[in-house]
């Protein structure tokens, strides 16, 4: 029997739920998941079809598995995700070692496509997105266990001139209360100590309720949970981060005081061809209005650079705005051009190599800011979370101020065991370019 099953996730954290959930239903009916592709009789690819350097990725890892058709014991292969939603007939058609092509409305299908596949069918199940997962899925949690993405929404109503995504995720579709509650305290009982919640705009969660729930209602429900250490909210836009929410982050202490806000730019002109809603003195306001009533919050945001029409001063002006010091966490990325959008029609493009420089000027700036943070955090008193062992009587694992994968981490010497999942009391003694080192005051809360 068939039934060793191996998977390649990209892509974002939103991805890697979905991914989660297909192993979980695989578990479920008796597949065995193994953690090698020579050794997988299936074989999927959970693709990213977000931007330019996504899709070029995904096609890249469709490709080296695919010779595991040959090279290993690989008789199935199947791609999922965005890139499958997206170019469906292109990918089956164009790669004959693809079996089957599942768009990201039909991922929860995923045994129903081997099934079929295993007759000898070869399709592609794409269809507009509109699942939403109220009841419970099996999730085979693929990070260490301590933390947990909790994804609280599907899709986008925000048309952002230069994404794909509404196209990809379908409208913006908030889960109950409930059925996020009931999931968290799943995960919880399974050893989750911080929820990361996500979704493509969190701060947008339940308008699409007809004013049933919000936010800071579901926060609240979360808040319940005793053994839930930290909350974690990360893609908020900045229009929709209303004072009651500040003042709840500010006021509950299982709510991490860190946000990742998505601005873009700072430049009026381009945020209005971005049709962003808000503009460059609401984005300041914020900031300043965060700062002032969540003391010590951390902010990430995400910036693009080389947007169709942004000339010389625009980008300064931005770097300027960097310089300033706003965010101790900053991810830039050069415009992709994608098919399908606005922006891809403007006329007034950049080239490549100027989004690449502009990039690289920018974070340049920002690793000068992201250090002066972080020597500002040198005696500061904070709780981590233990992830893991770097080496012999050295741990790493993360503080409020850091998210997992895209943030940097807290190296801690201790001749003392430390236990992955646990909390210990540090003080942070030295900084670097994007890590800290602390030594351990108090272990194993």
């Amino acid at each position: 029997m068939h039934n060793k099953v191996g998977m390649v996730s990209l892509g974002c954290a939103k991805n890697q739920v979905d991914a989660e959930v297909m192993l979980g239903l695989l578990k479920q009916h008796g597949y065995e998941i193994v953690n090698k592709s020579e050794d997988a009789d299936i074989i999927l690819v959970n693709t990213c079809g977000f931007i330019g350097p996504a899709k070029e990725e995904s096609i890249r890892a469709i490709l080296e598995q695919a010779k595991y058709k040959e090279a290993g014991s690989c008789r199935t292969l199947i791609v999922t995700g965005c890139l499958g939603q997206r170019y469906s007939d292109e990918l089956i058609n164009e790669i004959p070692e693809i079996d089957a092509v599942v768009g990201t409305g039909n991922y929860t299908q995923i045994i129903q496509v081997l099934d079929e596949v295993k007759l000898g069918k070869k399709n592609t199940y794409v269809a507009s997105p509109s699942f939403l997962e109220e009841d419970l899925m099996p999730r085979l949690i693929s990070t260490d266990g301590s933390s947990a993405y909790l994804k609280i929404a599907e899709g986008c109503d925000n048309w952002c001139s230069y994404c794909i995504i509404p196209k990809l995720r379908g409208r913006y579709r908030s889960r109950s209360v409930a059925s996020v509650a009931d999931e968290a305290r799943l995960l919880v009982s399974q050893g989750a100590r911080e929820l990361i919640l996500i979704a493509q705009d969190v701060s947008r969660y339940g308008e699409d309720s007809g004013g049933k729930f919000n936010l800071v209602m579901l926060l609240k429900e979360l808040c319940k949970i005793p053994e839930l250490k930290w909350i974690r909210l990360m893609y908020c836009y900045p229009d929709r981060i209303t004072d009651e929410l500040i003042d709840l982050i500010a006021e509950e202490d299982k709510i991490c005081k860190y946000l990742d806000i998505p601005i873009q730019h700072i430049n009026q002109r381009i945020l209005t061809r971005m049709n962003r809603i808000s503009d460059s003195s609401q984005i300041r306001e914020l900031l300043a209005k965060l700062k002032e009533r969540i003391p010590g919050i951390v902010l990430r945001t995400s910036l693009i650079v080389g947007f169709p029409g942004e000339g010389e001063a625009e980008f300064q002006e931005l770097m300027d705005f960097v310089r300033e010091g706003h965010f101790q966490h900053l991810g830039v990325f050069p415009y992709s051009r994608e098919e399908g959008t606005k922006a891809a029609n403007y006329p007034d493009q950049i080239d490549e190599d100027v989004k690449t420089e502009r990039r690289d000027r920018l974070m340049a700036v920002q690793k000068k800011v992201s250090k002066r943070f972080r020597r500002a955090r040198i005696g500061q008193v904070c709780d981590v979370l233990i992830e893991g062992m770097e080496s012999k009587d050295v741990y790493y694992g993360r503080s409020y101020g850091e998210a997992p994968e895209v943030d940097g981490l807290v190296y801690l010497y201790s001749t003392e065991p430390l236990k992955t999942g646990s909390f210990v009391k540090a003080a942070i003694t030295k900084a670097y370019d994007y890590d800290l080192l602390g030594e351990v005051y108090e272990s194993g809360k």
